[in-house]
């Protein structure tokens, strides 16, 4: 098998402008740019078992997040964490979702099945919180209403208040 690749460099800076080639793998973006490197804006790891290690670590870090987020309580809070509740679980499904779409062709049968499985029971935890949340904020508001409605049909009192 031959690999075929077209470099095109800037004749002033010596900078690499174009780079063609015809290899198919995982692709990722650099986010970090430091001073006085080499810009990167793509890079291609051919390699299927680099490439297998890699996610596989990518997701384990997210996972791990994930379900740390999931145990800690927020009681300092005005909505109890509700909010923070619901953005995690959107990061998780968005998770499951890439797993499902993107990594899977990367990754074996067996792997991503258990790993959408972990997904999915983290996502049933998430929602429970906020099922949780939902609950006791109605029945806060419930005994709010009965609280307000006690102290109206109540007559004042009268008289001198020492």
């Amino acid at each position: 098998m031959s690999s075929n690749y077209f470099v095109s460099k800037d004749k002033k800076s010596g900078e690499v402008v174009y780079l063609e080639y015809n290899k198919d793998g995982y692709n990722v973006k650099p986010k970090v740019q430091k001073e006085d490197a080499i810009e990167v804006n793509k890079i291609v790891f051919v390699s299927p078992s680099l490439t297998e290690k890699l996610l596989k670590k990518k997701i384990s870090g997210k996972i791990s997040k994930l379900l740390l987020e999931l145990n800690t309580s927020y009681d300092d809070e005005e909505d109890g964490g509700a909010t923070r509740y619901r953005n995690k679980l959107m990061e998780a499904e968005k998770l499951k979702l890439m797993i499902m779409n993107t990594y899977q062709k990367y990754l074996g049968k067996s792997y991503v099945a258990l790993t959408i499985k972990k997904m999915q029971i983290i996502i049933d935890g998430y929602r429970t919180k906020l099922y949780e949340i939902n609950t006791i904020r109605q029945k806060e508001m419930f005994f709010r209403m009965l609280n307000g409605m006690s102290m109206e049909d109540e007559e004042p009192k009268r008289g001198k208040g020492r």
